[in-house]
């Protein structure tokens, strides 16, 4: 029977990604299904005890940036090994084109729409979108890109 649905948690990430323990904290988990293979969706719930929140704007806590690139990086590195099976483990993702839209702040859950674009080779091109539990955008990615 093939497999319709892969929910990971960290763990499970962990089976299928090079990063163990807190290079993991940027993201609980990810959902892909096989009727969309080129795509996957990546969730983090802020929670105000957040390492990422500590120092970052005392009394108006803001999750940063850069911890949202980390976020939606991962999802993509899930994407790659989920996707296709044959690959080795061990991808590498950057962002290169973003734009913050919204404020996340603690109490909110993202959930980053990873998608595959394109392939050459090794490389692999995608673009993301991070919404909110209210469906706001709070960010845009444009380009991304992985290696394995």
């Amino acid at each position: 029977m093939a497999v319709v649905f892969t929910c990971l948690n960290r763990k499970g990430l962990e089976a299928i990604l090079p990063h163990r323990g807190e290079a993991l904290r940027n993201i609980d988990g990810v959902f892909h299904s096989a009727a969309d293979p080129n795509t996957i969706f990546g969730v983090k719930e802020i929670s105000d005890k957040d390492r990422d929140l500590e120092g970052h704007f005392p009394g108006a806590p803001t999750y940063p940036g850069y911890a949202q690139d980390e976020f939606v990086c991962l999802a993509a590195a899930a994407l790659i090994p989920l996707a296709f099976k044959e690959m080795e483990h061990d991808p590498y993702v950057v962002q290169k084109v973003v734009r913050y839209k919204k404020n996340a702040v603690p109490g909110d859950t993202l959930l980053a729409e990873v998608t595959l674009n394109g392939r050459k080779a090794k490389f692999f091109m995608f673009s993301a979108r991070i919404t909110n539990q209210r469906n706001e955008l709070v960010a845009e990615y444009e380009k991304i890109v992985g290696a394995v």
